[in-house]
């Protein structure tokens, strides 16, 4: 089992005035006991893609290139899965929507599962993300050194039904149960990164609104002590942030400074 193990979960589209609307008591336990934010900013454009490239990247979308939801090949620099690929650990990702697969290079995760089911109109609102998470916790009995869990039927209530809706915050109670059972499998020293890529309104994102570039992040694990974080928190600290608790060098491109 791995050392210091981290687990980044990612719920796609979650506002953090949501968590107080939907009965998330997993999420508001994290907050209770963990280092958060409700008012971390993500990047422009406020859409998946580019910000999730901007998360593991560590620079904005004009530094590496993709600026909407296909990818832009061109930049060359390690993402944080591949600096745990230099050092020598693993790597796990498992995800709900197929773009994401280029956040790392090829060769960079020794497990890499898609179910790309998060849009699919023949399922119910949340059952990628149960069946997203049921598929990771059968591989995780072996936790690796880092871990990305990436749930993403929340936007696709939001498109659908609308930020805020009733159908919305029924999928975030979903997500919420599925974040405390990949929870329940990270060993007890390791580190838990919750966060959203960017937030919505009405029936979509991608603007420059609060609504849209609001995000919360949360810490939660081994040494980190409770309490709001105080000092304006960005998307780009958040791989500097897992880098500097598993002890990893961080690459001399990434913008972002760690939380830690």
């Amino acid at each position: 089992m791995a050392q210091k193990p981290v687990l980044l979960c990612l719920i796609d589209g979650l506002r953090p005035d949501a968590l107080y609307k939907a009965h998330a008591p997993v999420l508001k336990r994290l907050i209770a006991n963990g280092m958060y934010t409700l008012k971390a900013q993500t990047v422009l454009p406020s859409l998946t893609l580019p910000c999730i490239s901007s998360l593991f990247l560590g620079v904005p979308p004009e530094e590496h290139g993709t600026l909407s939801n296909w990818y832009t090949p061109g930049w060359d620099d390690a993402s944080l899965i591949d600096v745990f690929r230099i050092e020598d650990k693993t790597a796990y990702a498992f995800y709900n929507w197929e773009q994401l697969r280029d956040v790392a290079r090829p060769g960079s995760l020794r497990i890499s599962v898609c179910l790309n089911y998060a849009e699919a109109y023949d399922l119910p609102l949340g059952e990628s993300d149960t069946q997203l998470t049921e598929t990771a916790l059968s591989m995780l009995s072996n936790f690796p050194d880092f871990c990305f869990a990436y749930l993403g039927c929340l936007d696709t209530a939001g498109h659908r039904h609308g930020w805020m809706s009733e159908e919305y915050l029924r999928t975030l109670e979903n997500a919420d149960r599925c974040l405390g059972q990949l929870v329940e499998a990270l060993p007890k020293d390791g580190l838990l990164v919750v966060l959203s890529d960017h937030g919505g309104h009405d029936f979509g994102h991608g603007s420059d609104l609060p609504e849209d570039l609001t995000i919360p992040v949360i810490l939660y694990g081994a040494g980190i002590v409770p309490g709001e974080i105080e000092t304006p928190v960005i998307i780009l600290d958040i791989a500097p942030t897992i880098a500097a608790f598993a002890c990893l060098p961080v690459p001399e491109s990434w913008k972002g400074s760690s939380l830690l």
